[in-house]
């Protein structure tokens, strides 16, 4: 299976430490462009280029600049690329965390899983030995905009 992956999504699972485990989840990561560049200040950066390296993660250019140009229009230009990404390349998934993206995501028939969808698969998968208040109050306190007991919840689910 193969992704394409938002910043939002990069920063949080890599403050987290748990990004070198979605490898586990996805073939490949395909990170667009333009949310590399967002990252490239960022303390997920060797994190990222580390996967980069072990050709877990690619980072693409999109090559629909018209598609991308709509899209952005609504949302970000990370979370654009992103999107336009994941249906040039035909990806399993497109991670994105921001509510517009993923409607907009989902109309174009997207199949959308972001921070906490990703944490509760790898919890499943018995890769996250962390309960879910304490990751919960991580994210929180990294700055993640979630609501403690909706993430508590998310991630408790059966």
């Amino acid at each position: 299976m193969k992704a394409t992956v938002d910043t939002s999504v990069l920063i949080a699972l890599g403050k987290l430490g748990y990004l070198k485990d979605v490898k586990k989840l996805f073939d490949r990561l395909i990170i667009a462009e333009s949310v590399f560049e967002e990252i490239k200040d960022s303390e997920v950066l060797d994190q990222v280029s580390g996967l980069i390296k072990g050709e877990s993660a690619v980072v693409v250019k999109s090559g629909r600049g018209d598609l991308q140009g709509m899209l952005a229009f609504n949302l970000g230009k990370g979370e654009a690329e992103t999107v336009a990404l994941a249906l040039e390349t035909e990806a399993d998934f497109a991670m994105l965390d921001e509510l517009k993206a993923r409607r907009l995501a989902r109309r174009f028939n997207l199949k959308v899983v972001g921070t906490l969808g990703i944490i509760k698969s790898l919890i499943d998968a018995g890769l996250v030995k962390e309960d879910p208040e304490s990751l919960c109050e991580r994210l929180i306190e990294q700055g993640f905009w979630v609501g403690r007991e909706l993430c508590i919840n998310v991630l408790r689910k059966v």
